[in-house]
């Protein structure tokens, strides 16, 4: 549907805006297909500066990003980010053609921000698994994992993140990755007691530190 919800003129709808919420960013269109809901997105920059000179650079076509968004209404969201392409105007410049940058959609990533911070939040607060989150995002596990590491490790190196810590808990336990070969290894849970929520976790001790969770072990 193209501006389904809005009977003007206007280039971008607000009510569509609204649901999407990012400052910036605005949908053209969505579909739903079989996997889910797919947005067409584009971003409001009319001008771009070249990061390199700073010379006011001119439009040079477009170029399509595929990222995997947050659930929405409970159904997988697939972004379509037409993003932008300029050409420096400045001959002795070296830049030349660049691609304008948002911080929806990061550089190489396959998951949006909000993608990446709605599984994060997920795994900090609720009982799930990075197995169950990469279904409802419709990736691979490791898609979501490497996404989800990247923003704990973000977030980890905060350190406003231990304002307001009063009473901090240690929480050790045994686990083992996969029922077959793996052995037992320890795992160190700090805990804020204050907020009652889990601050961060250390694996390590009895074995080799693993950089993360295990993915699943195939069937067979």
């Amino acid at each position: 549907m193209d501006h389904s919800t809005c009977a003007s003129s206007a280039l971008w709808c607000p009510r569509t805006d609204t649901l999407f919420d990012v400052p910036g960013m605005h949908v053209l269109t969505v579909t739903r297909e079989p996997a889910g809901f797919v947005l067409t997105i584009e971003s409001d920059a009319d001008v771009g500066g070249c990061p390199g000179c700073g010379v006011v650079a001119g439009g040079h076509g477009r170029r399509r990003r595929d990222v995997a968004d947050a659930p929405c209404f409970g159904v997988p969201v697939r972004l379509v980010w037409l993003a932008r392409l300029w050409r420096c105007r400045e001959a002795a410049c070296p830049i030349g053609v660049f691609t304008e940058q948002h911080d929806l959609v990061p550089p190489r990533a396959k998951l949006t921000s909000r993608a990446a911070g709605w599984a994060t939040d997920a795994l900090t607060f609720d009982d799930t698994t990075v197995s169950a989150l990469a279904r409802h995002l419709r990736v691979d596990w490791h898609t979501c994992w490497n996404a989800v590491e990247a923003e704990a490790a973000r977030r980890l190196a905060d350190p406003v993140r231990l304002e307001g810590v009063e009473v901090l808990g240690v929480d050790e336990h045994i686990w083992r990755p996969s029922r077959i070969g793996d052995k037992d290894r320890a795992v160190t849970g700090m805990v804020d007691l204050t907020r009652d929520a889990h601050d961060s976790y250390t694996l390590g001790s009895s074995t080799s530190s693993p950089a993360g969770p295990e993915p699943p072990t195939p069937a067979g």
